[in-house]
């Protein structure tokens, strides 16, 4: 992946992608899968066992850097899916150039989650890239279903693709879908 961002899409000279989602979902998982055990983590002892059962949970926003090759590196965020750490994704959002909106659209809440997150995003001055990642196994007809009712709440044909989170050559190809779509955006302004 040797595409180039162009400097519009720079903020203070890096590029920042973010990743968003609820609690669970797997966004420390997918910084550590791409960026290895070199990552800034805040991850602590899980005490809110009746939010996920999870073990640990991040309490803070998580950094890694990945190079691309050509002289690209990416810097990873990611952000606790806490409502009340919505300051720091309000943060992040704002200094993003792309966003993954990580879902599982098995859960019951998925719309309204992926809808307030995306209004948030919508909001930013420099509106960010944004695609959405589905984190845990969905069928095709899902991922449809989804992606229609995304398009009929008035986001526009968005991108929803699945990955698992655990592997890196799919993380890294959604990670170049995101850079082709900066790469093309930065063509047009």
């Amino acid at each position: 992946m040797t595409k180039h961002f162009g400097s519009s899409d720079m903020t203070d000279g890096m590029h920042r992608i973010a990743l968003l989602g609820p609690m669970g979902i797997g966004k420390t998982t997918a910084i550590r899968v791409l960026c290895g055990s070199d990552i800034v983590s805040s991850d602590v002892p899980n005490l809110d066992r009746i939010a996920h059962t999870k073990e640990h949970t991040t309490v803070g926003v998580e950094f890694g850097e990945i190079d691309l090759g050509g002289g690209e590196r990416v810097q990873l965020w990611g952000c606790p899916g806490q409502d009340r750490f919505d300051f720091a994704r309000q943060w992040l959002i704002s200094v993003s150039v792309g966003i993954f909106v990580m879902v599982d659209l098995g859960s019951e809440k998925v719309m309204e989650s992926a809808t307030d997150l995306l209004r948030e995003i919508s909001l930013a001055p420099t509106r960010p890239v944004t695609l959405i990642l589905c984190a845990r196994e969905a069928s095709n007809d899902q991922i449809l279903s989804f992606s229609n009712d995304l398009l009929s709440a008035g986001f526009g044909v968005m991108p929803v693709l699945p990955v698992d989170v655990r592997d890196r050559n799919q993380l890294l190809q959604v990670l170049e879908v995101l850079v082709a779509m900066l790469s093309l955006r930065s063509e047009l302004l």
